[in-house]
């Protein structure tokens, strides 16, 4: 099945995108706080447009009309968020074992030795999900090209062995948190708006 892909012209202004977990937090009498983790931890994004012309607004406006607002999902490749500042040249990372679902670190061949791939923080996702996750220490390949890619939230689907992994371009799958984004009109015709989007998993 065909899933849309959000335009990336205009781009952002400003972007926000990070895991959002669903933690409780109680307090004794003593003042000692306990946290509770409720599972997983889907990508919420905030995005800004600055004065944009009446016409680029008009086109993202009719896509998200398209889409019904927050009821169909699309996929979003974002500026800077999506890409790595990492070294990827030489690397067709793979998982090196079957990880199961719940797994917070997983084994990584293929990578081209010596390499810091991608930083804490950044995002990774394996062929055939959906779902995005962050690092939360740098990805780095031993002379082998080997390296344990440890990251939050935990799998939401097992991964397979030799499933590859993708290091850059990461493509979060998401729909409008909201069913229409309102525009503030400008001066000379130009809107300034935000569109936030969550992470749909498939």
């Amino acid at each position: 099945m065909f899933v849309a892909l959000y335009p990336s012209k205009p781009e952002f202004k400003s972007i926000a995108a990070y895991p959002q977990f669903s933690t409780d937090i109680s307090t004794a009498d003593t003042g000692h706080e306990q946290a509770v983790s409720h599972g997983g931890a889907p990508a919420h994004i905030t995005t800004t447009y600055n004065s944009i012309p009446y016409l680029e607004a008009i086109k993202l406006r009719g896509f998200l009309a398209k889409h019904k607002g927050r009821a169909k999902s699309f996929d979003l490749v974002l500026p800077v968020e999506s890409h790595t500042y990492g070294d990827i040249t030489g690397s067709t990372p793979r998982a090196s074992a079957l990880t199961p679902v719940g797994s917070n670190t997983l084994a990584v061949k293929d990578l081209a030795p010596n390499k810091l791939v991608r930083y804490d923080g950044e995002w990774l996702q394996f062929a055939g999900h959906s779902k995005a996750y962050m690092l939360t220490s740098d990805l780095v390949s031993d002379g082998a090209g080997n390296a344990t890619a440890t990251f939050e939230p935990s799998l939401y689907e097992q991964v397979l062995l030799n499933e590859q992994i993708t290091i850059d371009e990461i493509v979060f799958h998401v729909r409008a948190k909201t069913d229409m984004s309102k525009m503030n009109l400008k001066p000379g015709q130009n809107y300034t708006f935000k569109i936030d989007f969550v992470e749909v998993i498939r």
